[in-house]
């Protein structure tokens, strides 16, 4: 059987611009190419689909505002710097095409908008939850390293 063999075309279904409920699926510290500050770049996947648009919150005059508007939209608790555990949250943006036709965030939703769209689809995404490596082992002789 070759390659191309049982090809069909489908092509996939395109995400029109709108609100819809949001997962967290990534969160990476870095630094701004253009600025040079430290950022986070955080992927979140709308519900019922297979993509990742990416939200930015760098550290200039506005990360306060910004980081409480994400941690309230999200339901993190203000203060939570354990990025790990937000992997999982849901919540909800509003999405719109860039000149080059991609999706990008133009806003988080905050909770009296989201109350507004239709409930999650599928099974709800839970947060990560971490635990210490410490509370598992008995002795610093149990370490694997």
């Amino acid at each position: 059987m070759g390659f191309f063999d049982d090809y069909e075309v489908e092509e996939s279904t395109r995400l029109e611009p709108g609100d819809y409920r949001v997962e967290v699926t990534n969160v990476e510290e870095t630094v701004s190419k253009s600025s040079g500050k430290p950022m986070m770049v955080i992927s979140l996947k709308p519900n019922q689909s297979n993509i990742n648009v990416k939200y930015y919150i760098v550290r200039n005059d506005y990360w306060k505002q910004n980081l409480t508007e994400f941690y309230d939209c999200f339901l993190i608790p203000r203060g939570d710097d354990n990025i790990l555990t937000w992997i999982g949250a849901v919540g909800a943006a509003k999405l719109v095409e860039d000149d080059n036709g991609y999706l990008k965030v133009k806003r988080l939703l905050d909770q009296k908008r989201q109350e507004k769209l239709p409930p999650w689809v599928g099974e709800v995404p839970k947060r990560q939850t971490l635990e210490s490596i410490m509370e598992e082992v008995d002795s610093e002789e149990d370490l694997p390293f």
